[in-house]
């Protein structure tokens, strides 16, 4: 067996499934918030979330082995995990332009205060404490002692602060790593931060947007953008096209919500085959793939729309994971960086067998979704009880507003 089969995956994913079950029905804070999140409008989204959360865990765990064995982090030549991680952002970005366009097409207007409070309430404080394990993990690593100067280090520090809104130094260009007192520190998270700098982007141009909420208005927005895409092949502007098609699905799923034939289990079929098709006819980067992110469209509207994908996105293991996919979208390449490196103390990890390098990873994965499960709850959670205009708690939305993006800039 080689470490890019299959099959591992599935059963890891069972287990994991299997592991989020448990949690539920072991905890009665996440059997209300599953009950909430039952209510939500596109609740199929939720259980959505939790499926590629542990897509972007299986991309990174695959990669990280490959680490192990040639020394360099970059993409795993296998087609199905590059698209675990790549489709993965795809959606991640299309979730986001979805709800949020789908709020602007019913209510374009915008208290700007109240709307940038939410969402730095929603995105700051999980990631400000991922960013924590990473500076104590860089200062045990460089015992205690600052390689470079302190102004320096500062500098590095705020940039990852405020999520690389105005660039990370990359002291790799190849690795594409962030430095933070030594080179590559990136490699301790994965460097799954840099997409958040793409949300918070399409958080700040959001409110510029609202005169294009029209559908005529916004169909020459959407040709006009995806015309410059096809034309220069800039990948900033190629990794947007997420959100934008996400925008456009809002349009398509409100014209479709009284179509009940979009849940039927012949096109649940179509869908899972339709995303199968994509590692096996288009070769990555699938997020810079304008086939890809059409067919991803596809799925995705009719997933949107209802489809639950027999059962499996309604699931409350599937919710559980959705609920507390932003942190495990935060932790999971903490969680394999610390484990991998200990157990390579003891047990070699370059030459280990793929099948002992996939158990150790479900070991990664369970203590992923148990960790994220106590961030949410403790950390998460709190913030988004948080009323902005009046400082008081209040029902927090539990679904349907994380920012999920992955990294694919290990690809």
């Amino acid at each position: 067996m080689t470490i890019t089969s299959i099959f591992p995956a599935i059963g890891l994913g069972i287990l994991l499934f299997w592991g989020a079950s448990v949690i539920v029905d072991r905890s009665a804070f996440y059997q209300t918030a599953i009950q909430s999140a039952s209510k939500a409008q596109y609740k199929t989204l939720d259980g959505l979330r939790g499926f590629l959360a542990l897509g972007v865990f299986f991309h990174h765990a695959v990669i990280s082995y490959q680490y192990f064995q040639i020394g360099i982090w970059k993409t795993t030549p296998s087609s199905v995990y590059a698209f675990l991680g790549q489709g993965a952002v795809a959606f991640f970005f299309m979730i986001t332009g979805f709800l949020f366009w789908s709020k602007m097409i019913v209510k374009p207007s915008f208290n700007l205060k109240q709307f940038y409070l939410k969402r730095a309430l929603r995105v700051l404080p999980a990631y400000w404490f991922s960013l924590a394990l990473i500076v104590l993990i860089v200062l045990i690593v460089s015992q205690f002692s600052l390689k470079v100067s302190l102004p320096r280090f500062l500098i590095q520090l705020s940039s990852w602060i405020v999520c690389g809104i105005y660039g990370f130094s990359n002291v790799n260009t190849e690795q594409l790593f962030p430095d933070l007192n030594y080179s590559s520190v990136g490699l301790i998270n994965a460097s799954v931060q840099w997409t958040l700098t793409y949300e918070l982007q399409f958080y700040l141009l959001l409110p510029l947007l609202v005169w294009l909420v029209k559908p005529w208005r916004f169909l020459a927005l959407f040709l006009g953008l995806l015309t410059c895409s096809l034309l220069i092949p800039y990948v900033p502007l190629l990794t947007v096209r997420g959100f934008l098609f996400g925008m456009a699905a809002a349009y398509l799923v409100k014209k479709f919500e009284p179509k009940n034939w979009l849940s039927k289990r012949w096109v649940s079929l179509g869908i899972l085959l339709l995303l199968a098709a994509i590692p096996l006819l288009i070769t990555p980067p699938y997020i810079e793939s304008m086939k890809a992110i059409v067919l991803i469209f596809i799925a995705f509207v009719c997933i949107a729309s209802g489809n639950d994908l027999f059962g499996l996105l309604t699931a409350s293991a599937s919710k559980y994971l959705g609920t507390i996919s932003y942190s495990v979208y935060l932790l999971h390449g903490i969680v394999l960086f610390c484990v991998l490196r200990l157990v390579n103390l003891i047990y070699p990890i370059q030459g280990m067998n793929p099948l002992n390098f996939w158990i150790l990873a479900g070991v990664c994965g369970l203590l992923t979704i148990g960790l994220s499960g106590i961030t949410y709850r403790y950390i998460e959670y709190p913030f988004l009880r948080l009323k902005p205009s009046t400082g008081v708690v209040e029902k927090p939305e539990l679904a349907q507003t994380s920012p999920i993006p992955v990294n694919t800039k290990g690809r």
